[in-house]
Order: structure tokens, then C-alpha cells, then sequence
């Protein structure tokens, strides 16, 4: 698996300045660079993204798992929003038909 690029023109990921408000803390902090992250799997997937070449074969199994943990919640949340489309279009549909014909 490939991770995402940056496309041109965006920010470095180590110009992107980040804060934890005071009364949180971060649950964890990248190794490399020390941004905090308020989840181990967005660390994981930070550092599978920004550092491949300073990452070590354990990382880079955690990233193979949290990319497709994340791949596949993406998966239903895009069949939920196809769901509630047609779920919307039938409804006008037949709001359409038996309202107004």
C-alpha cells in the first residue's frame, strides 16, 4: 500500500502548527517530529505518511493495519451516505407521486 502524497503547493507536515488546548492531553506524540496526535492510530498513520524512511519494520506493520482499519470504516461510511441518497431520492420520489400526481 501506497500512502498518501502530498499534493503541490500544500504545507510541509512540519509547517503545520499544531496546539493541544490546556485542559487535554495528547495521547501520544509522533518520535520523529513530536507532534501530538490524540489517538495511537493517527500517530501511526502520521508516521506511515510523513516518515517512511525513518520508520522500523514494527511501524510499518501498525501503519499496514491502521490503513486498513481505516480504509474499511471508510468503506461503510460511504455506504451509509449511498444509503441515505437513495434513501432520500425514493422518499422524494414517492412524496412526488402520491402528493402531487
Amino acid at each position: 500500500m501506497t500512502p498518501l502524497s502530498t499534493r503541490e503547493g500544500d504545507l510541509e507536515p512540519t509547517e503545520i502548527e499544531t496546539t493541544v488546548p490546556p485542559d487535554e492531553t495528547p495521547a501520544t506524540h509522533c518520535p520523529y517530529c513530536g507532534r501530538p496526535f490524540p489517538t495511537e492510530q493517527l500517530s501511526t498513520l502520521h508516521i506511515g505518511d510523513v516518515h517512511q524512511t525513518e520508520w522500523t519494520g514494527t511501524e510499518h506493520e501498525a501503519y499496514e493495519d491502521a490503513y486498513q482499519t481505516e480504509s474499511d470504516e471508510l468503506f461503510i461510511y460511504h455506504l451509509k451516505v449511498i444509503a441515505a441518497l437513495v434513501f432520500v431520492f425514493f422518499g422524494f420520489s414517492y412524496v412526488y407521486v402520491f402528493v402531487w400526481i
